[in-house]
């Protein structure tokens, strides 16, 4: 197949997505954003942010990965958060199947994934139950074995906050940010060096009043199936699989390896220096370091 005829294959079926997310009721769709030109000869990069991230979360480290590897990149945003659908569940198998229809529906034969924290579990999980759609896979900053003692303390507080704010009457985005920030500042379950991150889940929403765009009840609903990686025992993905740790981070042991091989017997785990859970915003140029060589070296 000549580049033309891959690109346009390739924009028809973002138009055939485009009609599939209007006309389907009960799945749900993912909005994306696309870095980078079609290659028929590079496999696509598909990118899954974490628990109240968003595609724009990425949209930096995107664009150097669609820069530095020459394959195209689909950042997307999961369900309840971003511009995706809100939906009344949340679990990973879930997920992982929203990330298998965006697949089917852009004729996205294999992929290589890349996940953050939720994102990263939720590529874990597409590549345990669809593995000839993986073409390889790095997880960043969780891991399938055990679980930071601050996410399960601190989110579901953050969460809580998160609920109790009255956007009413509000009809102003900064106003609402200022209110944010008092608000979450007063239950001290956030600094003010992560605020940025969660101001970024404020906006319009549908109904054009501001507020919380992701569904903040659902996530709360749904926290522990969050935290918690589903049972798998017995599936094994042996595609290539980069674990990316932050060193000043706690989310993957050194010691969980060895349960990480029985899921994934090709995995090796690498951390980054000066960095924490956020490892592609904390140190961007050795996270980028890092993946490049993965993504092109296969």
């Amino acid at each position: 197949m000549g580049a033309l005829q891959y690109i346009i294959l390739t924009q028809k079926s973002i138009l055939k997505y485009k009609v599939a997310r209007q006309n389907t009721r009960s799945s749900v769709n993912l909005a994306y954003k696309i870095h980078g030109q079609p290659n028929p000869h590079q496999t696509p990069v598909i990118i899954l942010h974490g628990l109240l991230g968003s595609k724009r979360n990425w949209e930096s480290m995107s664009k150097k990965i669609a820069h530095a590897t020459h394959k195209v990149v689909f950042a997307v945003d999961a369900r309840n958060h971003g511009e995706s659908q809100h939906h009344s569940s949340h679990s990973y198998h879930e997920l992982a199947t929203d990330v298998k229809q965006f697949m089917d529906n852009l004729n996205i034969k294999q992929a290589d994934i890349i996940g953050h924290s939720m994102g990263g579990r939720t590529g874990m999980v597409l590549a345990l139950t669809e593995p000839t759609n993986v073409s390889s896979l790095i997880v960043v900053d969780i891991s399938p074995v055990s679980t930071a003692r601050a996410l399960n303390e601190f989110m579901p507080r953050l969460l809580d906050t998160m609920k109790s704010i009255n956007f009413q009457g509000i009809n102003d985005l900064n106003k609402a940010k200022l209110l944010v920030k008092e608000k979450l500042l007063q239950s001290k379950v956030i600094d003010l060096n992560s605020m940025g991150f969660i101001l970024m889940n404020l906006g319009l929403k549908p109904d054009q009043s501001i507020g919380w765009i992701c569904n903040v009840d659902t996530l709360s609903k749904y926290f522990m199936d969050i935290a918690t990686f589903p049972d798998l025992s017995g599936m094994v993905y042996k595609g290539p699989t980069l674990f990316v740790g932050g060193q000043e981070s706690h989310y993957i042991q050194p010691s969980d390896i060895n349960q990480i091989k029985k899921y994934f017997p090709n995995a090796e785990l690498k951390y980054v220096e000066d960095a924490g859970h956020n490892v592609h915003a904390e140190n961007p140029v050795a996270f980028l370091q890092l993946v490049t060589p993965f993504l092109t070296q296969k």
